[in-house]
């Protein structure tokens, strides 16, 4: 008797899905383009678990189930063992995430749509603010960076010797242009924009 349970115990069981489960997706009500939404943020491999965690603010544990499960075995985004995300079952399927999740998720996209801005060096960028701070950062002269804006002569100069500048983690990146610099470039937009 023993020994029949030892091998019930190791041997394989085929699990069938129930045909009448609810999906995910109708469970929660969602639209297919915010399934679309979803699925596409997390097959991104600028998804990580770092961004999950920190910036969408998930639970530690749904934010590397996520990312560990897209990425495969050899924990790299953008290689032949990725398991790509198809289905919001299959992001449901995933240790450690059930409906708060996904729900977070989609919150922290819908947010995202309103304001896609950002936070560079602890000051906060509407993405109005940030197209204009990098037409600053790009078009005005070393005298305007120097006195309309009042940036440091050697942050000026530094910007002015890295343009073009393309995005803020660019502008961010210049020698000498740190909080100080940024929130100078921020309070001159109006300025700027007018």
């Amino acid at each position: 008797m023993l020994l029949a349970l030892l091998l019930a115990c190791t041997t394989d069981v085929s699990v069938t899905k129930d045909p009448d489960a609810i999906s995910a997706q109708d469970r929660l009500g969602l639209t297919d383009a915010e399934v679309a939404r979803i699925l596409e943020f997390l097959n991104d491999c600028g998804t990580t678990f770092d961004f999950l965690d920190d910036d969408v603010g998930l639970d530690s544990d749904a934010a590397e189930a996520l990312a560990s499960h897209r990425d495969g075995p050899d924990g790299a985004c953008a290689t032949e063992d990725d398991a790509p995300y198809a289905t919001l079952d299959d992001v449901d399927a995933v240790p450690q995430v059930g409906d708060q999740t996904i729900l977070a998720i989609l919150a922290w996209l819908t947010d995202g749509e309103v304001d896609p801005g950002g936070t560079w060096e602890g000051i906060d960028f509407t993405e109005d603010e940030i197209a204009v701070v990098l037409a600053i950062s790009n078009d005005a002269t070393q005298d305007q960076l120097d006195a309309d804006v009042g940036l440091d002569v050697d942050a000026a100069a530094n910007i002015i010797g890295e343009r073009p500048i393309d995005d803020m983690d660019e502008l961010a990146a210049v020698p000498e242009v740190g909080p100080s610099a940024l929130q100078k470039l921020l309070d001159h937009v109006p300025v700027w924009a007018g």
